[in-house]
């Protein structure tokens, strides 16, 4: 078995209108971001800052802002799920965790795998840790920072461990007491 990051490089593409709604490296929403991080007043020059082939790049983008303007991001589901913080319709029937990339500058970060609490062990609903072969583990039971958590998508960090924590942890221990039902 091999251990690869398929989605590697990786990169935040953002633009002012992202700026004018989300925070940037935790700072203010509005503020202006830090002369260190790339940016470029088109898409592709961003894209040649950033040492990213251009027309795919492009194409990307593209595909992007058109899923924002049908409201329903086919690659992430973004928006998908009633129970994350930036989902369901606005009045205007748009999606609201989307957002096109189009007003300039533009700004790209690459993003790098980091320790988290989404790099432990693979448990499934009940707490259960997976094998490789994707069966329960009997009697091994994770939660918290030491299990790899997908129901926020890779990279789910802050605070929230917790409620995950607390979350899992009773769900295993019903498990462990009542087992599966």
């Amino acid at each position: 078995m091999k251990h690869e990051y398929p989605n590697l490089p990786c990169y935040l593409i953002f633009d002012q209108q992202y700026l004018k709604r989300f925070s940037f490296g935790n700072r203010p929403v509005g503020s202006p971001v830090p002369e260190t991080i790339p940016r470029a007043d088109n898409l592709p020059d961003l894209a040649k800052k950033l040492g990213i082939d251009v027309a795919p790049f492009m194409a990307t983008i593209e595909r992007f802002n058109g899923f924002v303007r049908s409201g329903i991001d086919q690659d992430f589901h973004r928006g998908d799920h009633k129970w994350k913080l930036a989902s369901g319709k606005e009045d205007s029937g748009k999606n609201p965790a989307l957002g096109t990339i189009e007003i300039g500058p533009f700004y790209g970060v690459e993003l790098l795998p980091s320790i988290g609490n989404s790099a432990g062990l693979l448990a499934n609903s009940m707490g259960q840790v997976m094998h490789q072969r994707q069966r329960p583990i009997p009697g091994l039971y994770a939660s918290g920072v030491v299990a790899a958590r997908d129901e926020g998508g890779a990279g789910y960090q802050a605070g929230l461990t917790l409620a995950a924590a607390m979350t899992f942890s009773y769900l295993a221990v019903q498990h462990m007491v009542h087992g599966a039902g």
